[in-house]
């Protein structure tokens, strides 16, 4: 077979095809490759200028604190260490009270106990007994044509309410289990027996899940509220912690030595204990034994050589901002806590509303479902409230914060 010629021209034009083709690809990984090692360079850059600036920040607070440190008298210095020495001392006891209060206030047992009740699916205070909701229910839709088929699907749910499984699950996730294993029941004998009549078994589904909005509501806003009270809890209990290796550093450095926590001492009381002994008072007498010490013949305190001798005190005073610190952790703990129990409060009434909007709320006794309504969110603003003052007549936060502003957080160096 004769090969077709092709012209000289067309083979010039498919190389100058390719090799314009092979120069943009170049040229385009080249540029990729270059605007990658720009941005590179220009986060190293930025990194690096955020280092710079850093580390000048922090010389700048130093030269700051030089600069301040020497306008300042041996008077004006110690009276500055005696006043915040005192107050930061006293803050430890406030702290520490403050914390173990808001532990306890965490697991507050009466709100939660009646919340808990809430979600109850025997005698709950909406005036009906799920379990005894699920076989009302059934018996009135006879799933099952024959009399013996009702009467062991009801002996099955019948079990199925009093199995101890059921009462080991938490919250209202109870009431969920029943019914999914109502509706199993019902589904995998039907599937079995071509008498049942599966538009029966819908109506049962459609009627168990009014009930199953409110439990499901109230289980999702339980769960956030457990997940939550576990972190503020291991938040507490870290701060506690930290403040406890702050408060012995500072103790040792004013001749207060700790005795170690007992093995059935809570860290509650092992603080109690300790801000019991290493307080105001304490730190008052510890000041006037270090006075005492340069003390001349005319009873003047010789200022400059205890300032120079007595690095111990000084490095309290200079390092009181970790107790800010500290404070300020707690604020912000606090604050959240309260937030999260606002929300998880307005859940709760959201479940309650999603009850009565399904018109589930029962009478109890003479009190009509209305009035059975009504009380439920009255009480239930009740027990917030109560929890709410007793959070606050405990801990006083404007008091923290008070104490703590009162301390210069002036270096002396």
């Amino acid at each position: 077979m004769k090969r077709m010629r092709i012209p000289v021209k067309i083979k010039i034009l498919v190389a100058v095809l390719a090799l314009f083709t092979a120069t943009q690809t170049s040229a385009q990984i080249f540029s990729d490759t270059l605007l990658l090692n720009m941005r590179n360079s220009i986060y190293d850059v930025r990194n690096e200028n955020e280092n710079i600036k850093s580390r000048l920040d922090v010389q700048s607070r130093a030269l700051n604190d030089i600069s301040k440190t020497q306008s300042l008298t041996d008077k004006t210095k110690w009276e500055k260490i005696r006043v915040n020495v005192v107050k930061g001392v006293e803050t430890y006891k406030i702290l520490s009270d403050d914390l173990i209060d808001l532990k306890s206030q965490v697991i507050n047992q009466d709100y939660q106990g009646f919340i808990k009740r809430l979600s109850s699916v025997k005698d709950g205070p909406l005036g009906f007994s799920f379990d005894q909701v699920i076989m009302k229910i059934a018996q009135s839709k006879a799933i099952f044509d024959s009399k013996p088929k009702n009467e062991r699907f009801m002996n099955t749910l019948k079990a199925l309410s009093g199995s101890p499984l059921v009462a080991l699950i938490p919250f209202a996730s109870q009431a969920v289990t029943l019914s999914s294993s109502a509706l199993n029941v019902a589904y995998a004998a039907g599937m079995q027996d071509k008498k049942v009549r599966f538009e029966k078994i819908k109506e049962f589904e459609n009627e168990l899940n009014r009930y199953i909005a409110y439990y499901t509501t109230l289980d999702r806003a339980n769960i956030v509220n457990t997940t939550s009270n576990t972190q503020t809890l291991a938040q507490l209990e870290t701060l506690q912690l930290d403040l406890l290796d702050k408060f012995k550093k500072d103790a040792y450095k004013m001749g207060y030595v700790p005795r170690a926590q007992r093995p059935d001492e809570s860290l509650d009381d092992y603080f109690n204990h300790m801000t019991g002994e290493f307080a105001g008072d304490y730190a008052r007498k510890h000041i006037g034994d270090i006075e005492t010490k340069y003390k001349s013949g005319t009873e003047k305190v010789n200022l400059g050589e205890l300032l120079q001798s007595e690095l111990n005190i000084r490095t309290v005073n200079n390092n009181l901002d970790y107790v800010q610190d500290l404070v300020n952790r707690f604020v912000g703990i606090h604050d959240a806590y309260f937030d999260m129990e606002t929300k998880y409060f307005e859940q709760i009434k959201n479940a309650v509303n999603v009850a009565k909007a399904n018109g589930i709320i029962q009478q109890v006794g003479e009190k009509p479902a209305n009035l059975v309504y009504e009380d439920l969110v009255r009480e239930l603003n009740q027990k917030k409230g109560k929890k709410d003052q007793a959070i606050k007549s405990s801990i006083n936060i404007k008091e923290l914060k008070e104490r703590m502003d009162a301390v210069d957080i002036y270096k002396i160096l």
